[in-house]
């Protein structure tokens, strides 16, 4: 019974409800007590008509319909939402969502044409050429698609994303630039000697640049080598996508990449748009009778493909998040961050989950904390011991402990652009005892060892302390690469070739034998699928873990607090994401051993 009562339709089971609701009224007025017969009628009725227009209606797509959405900001890889989130429709469109409506819509005969309206995104160039692929891939299943460029600027990492529609649009006055691809970071050396401020750094080994910020005045030779290397590979895969989205020859399209600042008339002229125009005029071409019902929106078409789904009916994938720095112990107030601990024990519930074939890991980190991380990468190796396959897709950066999280697992995907690598440790400690007398302060310690005030803000390091420190910090490269030699099946002359602290792109790094397979999410989904035991042509159902529900919610608040302006600006400065400042800046002020990744 309990089996049956699953396999209904909600249709019929609320069909059910309300009959037997209804029946129950009949039966009270019946037996002489209609104000209880009234309310059960009343009753029935009303949760028909919630389910209609809550639930049903928002849910219907007309045949031909337009679906527009749009592409600004800082795209988050998952923001859970909460059932009240849902079902006010405020819920901030994620890559997650994002991928869940183009990936549906591809397959959806209900829609003819997408328009994607893109505008100040600010996203890495590997999660660009996935909006691409997504892109491309709705254009080849015959669906018209339109990238319409809204910002005031376009970028390449903007452009590369808009160029896998098959037509792109462009407002009059945006100004398209094409300029490449550059990566570098700060150097505050200078005015740190001038705060009277003294930066001790150590870094295994010579690729480690991630203290360099403060150590030295300009980039090291080696962090110099590992850059260009990433961005000779990001700019041929800009020319690559758009000779092949756009037709041009494959000299051309590294000459237009790096093109410079172009008018709409130039980049038209160029053919790298089709036209100027506004989505008005979209509108009028897909409208003339300005009715307004063939056009829906993203909030709309998720509720439909929520009223589409039919839980419990496939074979289920877990999909586990690791976004942001990683952390030990409590969170920062605001912006993204990857707690070992929590992220450890999403691993642990979705082991034990007897529905889950296997698990997806979506990395997203420059990493941090190595506590944390070894947590996470104890945690997935428990899971692959329950008998759980473990998949690792991996987004803009992977990198030092964001690596570390990942290399346990049975396979790992990497776009072409991801930045990887980066298998290293670096600490650093500051001296601010001149900076704090110049202004009259004074800092005096009671004292049971010489070196008990060794992690006092006041006084440097003497090379003894250094020399111990630089042991610990070696001990932990030396664990890191053993987890790689592990993990990876590589020798350990393999190991350091590609560690040594050098960051690699996912082109490089699967040479390398650091990555298995190039691709984005869907290629990590169709790997799972496969270990998973999942048949070609059989369903599945993608499980995020945590489930969305009060608790996410909760959580959703806590990432979604306002970053500071101050702190804000200074992580632009130094060529930080927004969100993950605080979970730097935490990171940075408690000290210690760090696995980060330097520059993104």
């Amino acid at each position: 019974m309990r089996i049956a009562i699953r396999s209904l339709r909600r249709e019929m089971k609320l069909a059910l409800l309300v009959a037997l609701v209804a029946a129950l009224g009949a039966l009270g007025l019946h037996y002489g007590l209609p104000k209880a017969g009234i309310a059960l009628f009343v009753a029935a009725a009303w949760i028909a008509a919630t389910f209609y227009v809550l639930v049903f209606r928002p849910s219907r797509i007309p045949r031909g319909a337009v679906l527009i959405l749009k592409l600004t900001g800082a795209l988050r890889e998952s923001a859970p939402r909460s059932a009240l989130d849902q079902l006010r429709g405020r819920a901030a469109l994620s890559l997650f969502d994002l991928r869940q409506v183009l990936e549906a819509a591809a397959r959806d005969p209900r829609l003819r044409a997408v328009i994607v309206r893109i505008a100040a995104l600010e996203t890495g160039l590997a999660t660009a050429d996935e909006l691409h692929a997504l892109l491309r891939a709705l254009g080849r299943a015959g669906k018209r698609t339109i990238a319409l460029l809204e910002g005031d600027s376009t970028g390449a990492r903007e452009y590369l994303a808009a160029c896998g529609a098959g037509e792109i649009v462009a407002n009059p006055n945006t100004v398209v630039m094409m300029l490449g691809v550059a990566a570098g970071g700060v150097f505050v050396r200078g005015a740190l000697d001038k705060l009277q401020v003294e930066a001790q750094t150590l870094q295994w080994k010579e690729y480690k640049g991630a203290a360099e910020t403060f150590a030295r005045e300009r980039m090291s030779p080696e962090l110099r080598e590992s850059l260009e290397a990433i961005v000779a590979d990001g700019k041929e895969l800009l020319a690559a996508r758009l000779a092949e989205a756009r037709g041009f020859a494959r000299a051309r399209a590294t000459e237009l990449a790096g093109g410079g600042f172009l008018s709409v008339r130039a980049a038209s002229e160029a053919r790298l748009i089709d036209r100027a125009g506004y989505l008005e005029d979209l509108r009028a071409e897909f409208d003339p009778a300005h009715q307004e019902r063939v056009f829906i929106g993203v909030g709309r078409y998720l509720r439909h493909l929520a009223y589409a789904r039919r839980p419990g009916r496939h074979a289920q994938l877990a999909l586990i998040h690791g976004v942001g720095p990683v952390i030990a112990g409590d969170p920062p107030a605001a912006g993204d961050f990857l707690s070992g601990e929590a992220v450890a024990a999403q691993f642990h519930r979705a082991a034990r989950d007897k529905s889950i074939r296997a698990i997806v890991f979506r990395v997203n980190s420059p990493g941090g904390s190595a506590l944390g991380s070894d947590l996470v990468w104890r945690a997935l190796g428990e899971a692959r011991e329950r008998g759980k396959p473990v998949v690792v897709s991996m987004g803009d950066v992977a990198g030092s402990g964001g690596y570390y999280v990942a290399m346990g697992a049975d396979r790992i995907v990497a776009g072409p652009a991801t930045i990887t690598g980066s298998i290293g440790v670096v600490y650093a400690h500051f001296n601010l005892g001149k900076a704090l007398a110049a202004l009259g302060i004074s800092m005096q310690y009671v004292k049971s060892d010489e070196i008990s005030d060794g992690l006092s803000m006041t006084r440097a390091l003497s090379p003894a302390e250094l020399g111990q420190l630089n042991s610990a910090v070696g001990e932990l490269y030396a664990n890191f690469t053993a987890k790689v030699v592990q993990g990876r099946g590589l020798d350990a002359a393999q190991t350091e070739a590609m560690a040594r602290g050098r960051v690699w792109s996912g082109v490089a790094a699967k040479r390398g034998g650091l990555i298995d397979e190039l691709g984005g999410l869907d290629k990590a989904i169709e790997i799972a699928r496969e270990r998973g035991g999942i048949k070609a042509g059989e369903g599945h159902e993608i499980v995020l873990y945590p489930a969305p529900g009060i608790l996410a919610g909760i959580r959703t608040m806590t990432a979604a607090a306002r970053v500071p302006w101050a702190i804000g600006l200074a992580a632009e400065t130094f060529g930080l994401p927004r969100r993950w400042a605080p979970a730097m800046l935490g990171l940075l002020a408690r000290g210690g051993a760090l696995l980060i990744c330097p520059f993104f």
